[in-house]
């Protein structure tokens, strides 16, 4: 009796240790998955002015398309993005400002086209007075990050990757390389494109970045982030002035 009872045992014990894992499930190797919360970006301001938006965007409710954004310095004059889907494969973007404001924004384009690929952008026309001026290009790598944005008179920005980090870039003409990161989230990192703000003279910047998943260390700021570790301030290490970052999160 005894000597089935430990029999019997064995068998359970043998079992259990060459059961599979449920399906979806992970084998217990002591690690855990990626459980980063997604949060959306709605608004950074300037010395957390809310008058004053450096960039303010508004989502749909299930934050899958971006339908408005206003960019601006953060000293009161206010860009308008006004962004129009049709389908799955086209966005167009209308831009409009201030008749009287300073600075004097001055557009390269008064509205764009932008073509999509598998939700990538493929390329855009940039029109002026409903005449095509020039076509952007994007290209990708195998893992669908970019790595090349073809424009204006044949200028290209270009990106070289680390996993979910741009190491390199050339943006605009200017070069940039990071070989540090925190690890706090950038708060770009879940936009959709990376898309020029098409302003020439005052701010020829990139109004979305999403190009990191991990803020670059920096010279010029401290940060702050909340409990899902996403940036919400960046305060500069040489003035009084900071940037506040707010988020909406989709549950």
């Amino acid at each position: 009796m005894k000597k089935n009872f430990l029999i019997i045992c064995m068998i359970a014990l043998a079992m259990t240790a060459c059961r599979k894992p449920e399906p979806g499930g992970l084998p217990d190797s002591g690690e855990t998955a990626d459980t980063i919360v997604k949060k959306y970006l709605v608004k950074q301001l300037l010395n957390d002015d809310p008058e004053k938006p450096m960039l303010a965007i508004d989502w749909n409710d299930d934050c899958t398309k971006i339908l408005h954004v206003k960019h601006s310095l953060g000293f009161g004059s206010v860009l308008d993005y006004d962004f129009t889907y049709y389908k799955d494969d086209s966005i167009r973007v209308i831009f409009t400002m201030p008749q009287f404001s300073y600075p004097m924004w001055s557009f390269w384009y008064d509205s764009i086209m932008i073509h999509l690929q598998q939700g990538k952008i493929d390329s855009i026309c940039c029109y002026d007075n409903g005449v095509i001026r020039h076509t952007e290009r994007y290209c990708y790598d195998d893992n669908g990050r970019i790595i090349e944005r073809t424009y204006l008179f044949g200028t290209k920005d270009t990106f070289q990757w680390d996993g979910d980090n741009v190491m390199k870039a050339c943006i605009l003409t200017r070069d940039y390389e990071y070989s540090t990161f925190t690890n706090y989230i950038h708060p770009h990192y879940n936009l959709p494109f990376y898309l020029s703000n098409y302003v020439s003279n005052e701010a020829p910047l990139p109004l979305f970045t999403p190009l990191w998943k991990y803020m670059p260390e920096s010279d010029v700021y401290d940060y702050e982030a909340d409990e899902d570790n996403y940036v919400i301030k960046a305060k500069s290490k040489k003035t009084d002035s900071f940037h506040t970052y707010y988020y909406t999160r989709i549950q």
